[in-house]
């Protein structure tokens, strides 16, 4: 019944989406979904709860032992493989960010915690980097945290307009390119940091 929902919402939107054509959908009765779930709010924080965890479990895959820089290219890699892996999730998702601003407000706290869990997450890898000496001077982890979720969900949601999700993989260079320009602490030869050379392998 979720894939069902995901996949009316990513079609019609969360605000037009009824819990009748979503049971239908899912080849049962029009009341199923009320019986099951009571209200339309409470399905959609039940899918929420199923694209986060289906995206989580993906991530923690992707990342591993990965910490400092890698593990910031392993997560960006994990939102880009994850919406060329499912299209209509990421649809439905960034329809319900979305609505949550004017259409279904009551959905704003679950959609601004998710949010937040993006940029979180790549600060937490950016302070690992910093720690570790990986990291330029002068680069403030948080709002280098925002402008990576931020280019990401630019960069899916131009994909969906497109419609044509797949084509999100080939910025992949591009992306890993700018984090290696602009983040990584360069090293000379013989092991010193100098700005303008890249880290020997």
């Amino acid at each position: 019944m979720l894939r069902a929902a995901m996949s009316t919402i990513a079609q019609k939107g969360a605000a037009g989406a009824t819990l009748a054509e979503i049971g239908l959908a899912a080849g049962f009765s029009r009341g199923l979904p009320a019986e099951r779930f009571g209200t339309k709010f409470a399905l959609l924080n039940a899918l929420m709860d199923f694209m986060e965890g289906w995206f989580a479990e993906r991530l923690s895959h992707a990342i591993g032992e990965k910490v400092g820089i890698d593990a910031v290219r392993a997560r960006l890699d994990a939102h880009v493989d994850s919406a060329c892996a499912s299209p209509v999730a990421t649809a439905a998702l960034y329809s319900l960010f979305v609505e949550s601003l004017c259409a279904i407000p009551e959905l704003q706290p679950r959609t601004r915690a998710l949010s937040a869990s993006f940029h979180d997450g790549f600060r937490l890898h950016l302070e690992q980097a910093r720690r570790a000496g990986e990291l330029r001077e002068g680069v403030d982890c948080a709002k280098m945290a925002n402008i990576l979720a931020g280019m990401l969900r630019g960069l899916i949601i131009q994909s969906l307009l497109e419609g044509d999700a797949t084509g999100l993989a080939t910025n992949r260079a591009q992306i890993h390119a700018f984090i290696d320009a602009g983040l990584r602490k360069r090293v000379d030869g013989a092991g010193q940091h100098a700005p303008g050379r890249r880290k020997n392998s």
